[in-house]
């Protein structure tokens, strides 16, 4: 596990450039995701700390045809609400990049029947993502996998649906926790005060309580920002 401390200023910049480092060695070494038709494949997450990393990613100087962006998780809304993890990267990203734009396989949360739709996304996704950026709750909750919840006991499909979240809104479509586990790189980002105490939980790997706990450690390569300074970690 890796750990970066800054301020978010700072962080944004740094996120820049490790996206930049990643894309190019990933794309470089043709170790992309196999039978994908763009050779880097990144999923995102919503909520607070994507007004952070989106605005990072539109700033990295990156081919953006050889990369395909797919989603953690998503609220189900049209994708113009502004409950819209997809909507909030069309705004952020994908609409300020023109032209330039990534192909972007936003999940289909907003269908009326969610079983099917999650099934359908599971379909489109490779096998494991070179990259997943990831916030983190108060409650240590990742993508739309919550503490407790029966969605994090899901170990036979990559993605699946959440009908009663604990927070609003209720009805989700979330990657589950093997898939989540199984991405190359994970990049935690999670900023505030609010989010030190399930942070230096993770980071102690004393308890396995938490979504963000099992992503700690059990992913392939985690690495998480935060401007958050821990005694002992830095």
């Amino acid at each position: 596990m890796e750990l970066v401390v800054a301020p978010i200023a700072e962080l944004r910049t740094r996120l820049t450039h490790r996206f930049e480092e990643t894309v190019a060695t990933i794309v470089d070494r043709g170790t992309g995701a196999a039978n994908q038709p763009h050779s880097f494949t990144c999923g995102l997450t919503g909520g607070a700390t994507a007004l952070i990393f989106l605005g990072a990613l539109r700033e990295a100087a990156v081919d953006w045809s050889r990369i395909t962006l797919y989603w953690g998780d998503e609220r189900a809304v049209p994708p113009d609400h502004l409950d819209s993890n997809f909507g909030l990267a069309e705004r952020l990203l994908l609409s300020p990049l023109g032209a330039r734009a990534p192909y972007a396989v936003r999940m289909p949360a907003d269908e009326p029947y969610l079983s099917p739709a999650a099934r359908d996304y599971a379909e489109r996704l490779p096998p494991a993502l070179d990259l997943l950026i990831l916030g983190a709750g108060d409650d240590g909750h990742v993508c739309s996998l919550f503490p407790g919840h029966p969605a994090l006991t899901v170990t036979d499909e990559r993605v699946t649906v959440v009908e009663d979240a604990p927070k609003p809104p209720p009805r989700r479509m979330t990657l589950t926790l093997p898939y989540v586990l199984a991405s190359h790189h994970t990049w935690v980002v999670a900023v505030g005060p609010r989010k030190a105490p399930v942070l230096r939980q993770a980071l102690s790997r004393t308890a396995a309580s938490t979504p963000l706990d099992l992503v700690a450690a059990q992913s392939v390569a985690v690495t998480i920002f935060t401007d958050q300074h821990f005694e002992g970690f830095d």
